[in-house]
């Protein structure tokens, strides 16, 4: 069996196993996770934020190398380990995980976020910056007849699409994502600061 048909097999497992209910009554801290690409090098951030205040908690940076190719739909194969080895350097603990990209909003309803959040046992919400998949209905993304997603579009002509990760409800992770978007910007700020972060040189 191929890398990618493991791959396929392992999301289809996954996906029977994610918590669509709210795991977490309060939630203080928010951890965004990014990963940028240069030459053969993947440098992965993780921003730890205050969920009122939106200020930087703690940071960390991980440089590994790209091992997978970019194959839409199987992101996880390319990203999970550089964001692994980012989230062990972190000092401070967490609540919730924002992760840029798809969570059941995916053709095997099991994407990067999920992933992470089963592997984590975290609270994990996916925000894909486009549609991988699913038909849109007003602000709802169905996919099978089922609602698996939200869009939240703060600024005109830029959409976010949220979804479930893990250990946490579609209705939580909306209202979460949104809360965390500054006046004037159409990302979460902890996921900004991470795609921030994940540029910035590696000392």
């Amino acid at each position: 069996m191929s890398h990618y048909a493991t791959a396929i097999k392992l999301q289809e497992n996954l996906a029977s196993k994610v918590v669509t209910k709210d795991i977490v009554k309060k939630i203080q801290s928010i951890c965004a996770v990014d990963v940028s690409y240069k030459d053969q090098g993947a440098n992965a951030a993780a921003v730890i934020v205050d969920t009122q205040t939106l200020e930087v908690i703690d940071h960390a940076v991980s440089r590994t190398f790209i091992k997978a190719p970019y194959v839409p739909g199987l992101l996880a194969l390319r990203e999970s380990d550089p964001v692994l080895s980012a989230l062990k350097l972190l000092k401070e603990g967490f609540d919730v995980l924002l992760v840029d990209g798809n969570g059941q909003l995916h053709p095997r309803k099991c994407g990067l976020a999920c992933y992470l959040g089963i592997v984590l046992n975290k609270p994990t919400i996916g925000v894909a910056k486009s549609l991988l998949c699913g038909q849109i209905k007003g602000n709802d993304v169905k996919l099978n007849g089922k609602n698996l997603g939200k869009i939240i579009e703060k600024r005109k002509g830029k959409k976010i699409f949220v979804s479930v990760g893990h250990n946490i409800s579609l209705k939580t992770a909306f209202r979460l994502v949104e809360s965390l978007i500054r006046e004037g910007e159409w990302l979460p700020e902890p996921l900004l600061l991470a795609d921030k972060y994940s540029k910035a040189p590696v000392s």
